[in-house]
């Protein structure tokens, strides 16, 4: 207990005498700025402002001065007179020199200030600062690698010596099985760098060595460093910088594809776990998913349960085959596994592989114009026919009349060779000589590649409404008057009491046109 108490007191009385066993000489300066200024003219460097605020008179012509005022924060803090060469330190924070004064005429207390000028410069004083550097023999560390070894470099990168340095490493949670995690220097000059090894002559970085934990899923272990130091005013500095270590976990689950495929041809999916750890992993479920451009080449669940022991490994295959090309590829879903242990359940994710696919993708339309038309209209009919894959194709397109028509323009077929995004058209005309809802048949395209891939495509069907010609009413003329005649095109079945009412009108009406006739012959 005493001895703590001395040792603390003895870290005071150190302190103190850093702070004042040292003269305005043994100060460092950092590099600073300087600007000409003419009367009433300002320079700022940090929290500080210098202003040329006067030139004053004298009577020996060889001599120069400035008044200068400082300011701190936008206050005032001090009025200082200068001759060239000559600074003044302000508590021992800023350091403010008059470098150079304009040549004076040679009655010089008759010149206008604005023709006077002193080029002043202004130095905040100098700190040590830190640099921390940490190298790794891995990026990645994995169950059955040895262990974590770290090299740390710490440089003294700032304006001026730093006292007293401690360094501690924070390991969070790792375990040092080579080296110290605490180190001390009575000084370090700015530009030199912490030796790991101070009784060598050549430099040596601090080397750490940490054991490997073992974690079950990945983990990252952030090692921190904290520098502390005082500088020659006996001001404290601190310092920190940290740096994440990767520790995979014992459970490890991947999945592969092909690299690349062409359209006719069959990808297989591999998705492979392994057990690095030294327990068993018991009623693990692993579940997959259908990438949205392919379709599988049989049936699977892409569920799958299993237990895997400690050093074990197991995969899982299964096929699919492609829908759509893309050169640029597609990315294929990860697989997700999940597992119980000690109450709390765990989820990893494996990685998402890529896939390209070649081939072209033909697609194929049918359009009809108008879709109403009388019988004995003319139909108008494109078809359209595209190359959405990433490969030159030849395709040859057929299509057919239906019955009851007759094709009197153009061509219901035809030959193209279209590239990657590339579209063509056939068209024609026909006439309907038949009415009633007609079903035109759909358009069929060939195609072949110069891989020997080739296939067919259908377009949809179309259908269109041929209405019948409506004949107008027709009238019967007689020597002197023109009598009506109402003809009907269809009949209608009644029952046998409409019927009979129907007859006797028509009897009626026979009769009356007879007498009608009659009459006009007697006149």
């Amino acid at each position: 207990m005493y001895m703590k108490i001395l040792l603390y007191f003895l870290m005071i009385i150190l302190c103190l005498n850093i702070a004042s066993a040292y003269d305005e000489d043994d100060l460092e300066w950092a590099c600073g700025n300087s600007k000409k200024l003419h009367l009433s003219e300002t320079i700022s460097n940090g929290n500080f402002t210098v202003e040329a605020y006067n030139f004053p008179r004298s009577d020996q012509n060889e001599t120069m001065f400035v008044g200068i005022r400082l300011y701190e924060n936008g206050i005032p803090v001090s009025d200082q007179t200068l001759v060239e060469g000559e600074d003044y330190i302000h508590e021992d924070e800023i350091r403010i020199t008059a470098l150079e004064f304009s040549v004076p005429s040679s009655d010089w207390t008759t010149d206008l200030p604005d023709e006077l000028w002193v080029e002043i410069k202004m130095e905040p004083i100098g700190v040590p600062r830190f640099d921390v550097e940490f190298v790794t023999d891995k990026d990645e560390y994995f169950t059955y690698s040895p262990n974590i070894e770290v090299d740390l470099t710490i440089q003294n990168r700032g304006d001026a010596e730093a006292h007293d340095v401690d360094v501690n490493v924070g390991m969070d949670g790792l375990e040092v099985i080579v080296g110290k995690t605490h180190y001390h220097c009575s000084a370090l000059e700015k530009g030199r760098r912490v030796d790991g090894k101070p009784d060598t002559t050549a430099f040596d970085p601090i080397t750490l060595r940490f054991g490997l934990p073992s974690v079950i899923e990945d983990r990252i272990f952030n090692l921190a460093v904290n520098v502390e130091c005082y500088d020659i005013r006996g001001v404290k500095y601190s310092h920190s910088e940290s740096y994440p270590v990767k520790v995979s976990g014992m459970f490890r689950i991947s999945k592969s594809i092909n690299n690349n495929i062409y359209m006719d041809e069959i990808a297989t999916v591999t998705v492979s776990l392994r057990n690095d750890g030294t327990l068993p992993i018991n009623s693990i479920t692993v579940s997959d998913t259908l990438p949205s451009e392919f379709e599988p080449d049989e049936n699977s669940s892409l569920l799958w349960e299993l237990d895997l022991g400690a050093g074990e490994s197991r995969s899982f295959t299964y096929q699919l085959k492609p829908m759509q090309p893309s050169e640029g590829g597609y990315v294929i879903p990860a697989a997700i596994a999940k597992w119980s242990w000690d109450g709390r359940t765990y989820t990893v994710h494996s990685n998402s592989p890529g896939i390209a696919v070649y081939g072209p993708k033909i697609e194929l339309s049918k359009r009809v114009d108008p879709e109403t038309i009388e019988e004995g209209g003319i139909v108008a009919v494109e078809i359209l026919v595209k190359n959405t894959g990433n490969v030159l194709a030849s395709i040859d397109v057929s299509d057919s009349i239906p019955e009851g028509a007759m094709l009197i323009d153009g061509a219901s077929g035809g030959r193209a060779v279209l590239a990657a995004g590339e579209s063509h058209t056939f068209g024609y005309s026909m006439r309907m000589n038949r009415s009633g809802s007609v079903e035109l048949p759909p358009a069929v395209a060939h195609f072949a590649d110069t891989h020997d891939y080739d296939g067919t495509v259908v377009s949809e069907k179309r259908s269109i409404t041929v209405n019948p010609v409506v004949h107008s009413a027709r009238t019967i003329n007689t020597p002197d008057q023109k009598i009506a005649t109402a003809a009907t095109a269809n009949t209608t079945t009644r029952t046998d009491k409409e019927s009979g009412t129907g007859s006797v009108c028509t009897l009626v009406g026979f009769l009356a046109a007879v007498f009608v006739i009659r009459r006009v012959k007697r006149t």
